[in-house]
């Protein structure tokens, strides 16, 4: 975390920030303002790619804990590695049904609704019901980190 402070901050910034991280009360303030420092620098720092997403995420109103934040982080990395992430009733179960059903939503509806409307595939709204299911049954099954 202190590398990426000394990318985002000025030097004084990040000795105050340093000096305030060993407070517990302060550290998801400071994780908020390092995620609006990436968003403001727009620059991606290629060595913590998960550190990252999970600060990004805790910027959205779904994220409630630091773990869904994790979660979604590592969604979301997974599916930078993959060819093609769009969902497939056939082709594809569980975890890697729901994790296709979130990012196709997420980045790419407008190729869901294509292949709705020309191809008769599922609708996004039977994607984002099944990825939600599917997310349920893994959390019920799945045991908690």
């Amino acid at each position: 975390m202190r590398a990426l402070i000394d990318r985002i901050f000025n030097q004084k910034q990040s000795d105050a920030i340093r000096k305030l991280w060993s407070d517990e009360g302060c550290q998801n303030l400071i994780e908020r303002q390092i995620a609006i420092g990436l968003l403001e620098n727009q620059e991606v720092i290629d060595e913590m790619p998960l550190t990252q997403l999970m600060l990004l995420t805790s910027l959205a109103d779904f994220s409630s804990c630091p773990q869904e934040c994790y979660d979604v982080a590592e969604i979301i990395i997974w599916g930078i590695k993959e060819k093609d992430i769009l969902p497939s009733i056939v082709n594809h179960r569980g975890k890697d049904l729901a994790y296709r059903c979130l990012l196709s939503l997420g980045f790419h509806r407008k190729a869901l609704v294509k292949k709705w409307d020309r191809y008769g595939a599922p609708s996004p709204d039977f994607y984002r019901k099944i990825g939600i299911s599917t997310f349920w049954t893994l959390a019920d099954i799945l045991p908690i980190r």
